[in-house]
């Protein structure tokens, strides 16, 4: 693979929307009562030029994240009904709760595209499979939304009250009779379901790939994957769910996850997304 190979999803790195959002949410801040989103972006006709980069059209770059910038106007009627905390656990005000989690939406919508045109031309099969054998790593984790446990023909689901306790990567390991829960698995060979106090997730130890994943590398659930799986491998770390979706902690960064190859070679163009939308970037490898 050749960087050339990228260049789709390159080309959208370096127009990042979150900049364009920001304008729209300190023009309707100057507004008042009443004002309009739809409104306010019609008026963005004009080229708009950064320091990062130029937007043509902005108004035309804008429009697809409408719904999600219509929130705005929901704050105005005071019905935001998501909590969002500090890194501290204190509640943070309603226009940063609002703009923080409208942040995170629009780029998770953005960078579902940006990823999916990265990762195609790298035929990887990294978010699909556990650590190696030689890895230092026992386990990968593949956060999932309650309805998608049902797209695995997995037999083993652990829902208890000790496991809505922990989290897979908590420093207090959860314990099945008596061992870390990860060697659990590893004895069973194959992946399993938990339900962790922040949500469920796939684990897949060692040498063990999703079940999804089909011998010819195709993934049997493609059309109806899983979010995380959209969404890989630069990540909004915006706001951390803490609750399904009801309670978020402020992060403000972006994540890249440093083992996929499309990371690799994007490495300065992501740097730039990042700082374009004023969030601290964090790498880290993949395995769990």
């Amino acid at each position: 693979m050749k960087k050339e190979d990228l260049q789709d999803g390159l080309a959208l790195l370096k127009q990042p929307v979150l900049p364009l959002v920001s304008m729209v949410q300190f023009m309707y801040q100057l507004s008042g009562p009443g004002a309009k989103v739809e409104d306010i972006i019609a008026g963005m006709t004009e080229p708009i030029e950064t320091a990062y980069t130029v937007y043509p059209a902005p108004d035309k770059a804008i429009r697809p994240y409408l719904k999600q910038l219509q929130v705005l106007e929901k704050l105005q009627e005071n019905e935001l009904p998501e909590e969002v905390v500090d890194t501290a656990g204190q509640p943070v005000d309603a226009v940063t709760a609002c703009t923080a989690l409208i942040n995170q939406r629009i780029m998770e919508a953005e960078l579902e595209t940006i990823n999916s045109l990265l990762c195609a031309p790298c035929h990887c099969q990294l978010c699909c499979v556990g650590p190696e054998q030689d890895m230092e790593q026992a386990f990968f984790e593949i956060p999932l939304q309650a309805e998608e446990t049902g797209l695995f023909a997995l037999q083993a689901r652990h829902d208890t009250p000790d496991t809505r306790c922990h989290a897979a990567l908590n420093e207090s390991c959860l314990l099945i009779d008596g061992h870390p829960f990860y060697q659990a698995v590893q004895q069973a060979g194959s992946p399993e379901l938990f339900h962790w106090h922040n949500g469920w997730s796939m684990i897949l130890p060692k040498n063990s790939s999703c079940p999804a994943l089909e011998q010819s590398g195709r993934c049997s659930v493609y059309s109806q994957r899983p979010q995380v799986c959209r969404r890989p491998q630069i990540f909004s770390y915006i706001l951390e769910p803490l609750e399904q979706g009801r309670r978020y902690m402020l992060r403000n960064s972006l994540l890249a996850v440093s083992d996929c190859p499309y990371v690799q070679f994007a490495k300065e163009e992501i740097n730039a997304y990042a700082a374009a939308c004023e969030l601290e970037l964090l790498v880290k490898a993949n395995k769990g």
